[in-house]
């Protein structure tokens, strides 16, 4: 089967409005590339290029267009590893308050990305971020910024982390990992507390 055809099914599999990144797309690198331009050059393909590497599978079309993509589906992609929500997008992610931000804050690990709508977007230099994932980077940033944000008690928000580590959707080890490289002063003891 052509390379070609292997990207398109791929692509065409993937649930409309999904953001995803070249290098999600099995394949050679220059096959994959190829196609997704030929896909994204096509008014009538199934994808949009957003920026360079990064596309957009778009929904059926209405009768107002494909609409647009969710600027924090895209900002996370473009920020890569380690990027996650910070301030009351964490808290409100998490379930530790009803405050939804008009603009959503997304923590990255180092330069912000640029050129990108519809996010405010903090930086952090700790390299130990890159390993975690979204959920595990909101938990940091909302216990970094603790109490603040959250309208919750301390044992909600207890609950709420220890069940995190239940579920599998965060890892103790890589947040206490990132936390005493974060150098926030009280934010390991805090994460120590938050998952006793």
């Amino acid at each position: 089967m052509p390379m070609h055809s292997a990207t398109t099914d791929w692509v065409t599999a993937q649930v409309p409005r999904t953001v995803f990144v070249s290098n999600d797309v099995p394949g050679t690198r220059s096959a994959v590339d190829s196609a997704l331009s030929r896909l994204a050059s096509d008014p009538d393909g199934p994808i949009t290029r957003i920026r360079h590497g990064i596309y957009w599978r778009k929904p059926s079309a209405t009768r107002f267009g494909f609409g647009a993509p969710d600027p924090v589906a895209v900002a996370l992609k473009v920020a890569g590893p380690g990027s996650g929500f910070a301030g009351i997008s964490a808290a409100n992610v998490l379930g530790l308050t009803t405050q939804v931000p008009a603009t959503p804050t997304i923590a990255v690990v180092g330069r912000a990305p640029k050129n990108l709508a519809g996010v405010k977007i903090v930086c952090r230099s700790n390299l130990r971020r890159i390993d975690l994932r979204p959920t595990e980077v909101a938990v940091l940033e909302t216990l970094r910024t603790f109490p603040q944000h959250i309208e919750v008690d301390w044992s909600q928000l207890h609950r709420v982390v220890t069940g995190l580590v239940a579920s599998g959707d965060v890892d103790a080890n890589r947040l206490r990992t990132a936390a005493k490289a974060d150098h926030i002063a009280g934010l390991s003891g805090r994460l120590d507390q938050a998952l006793a």
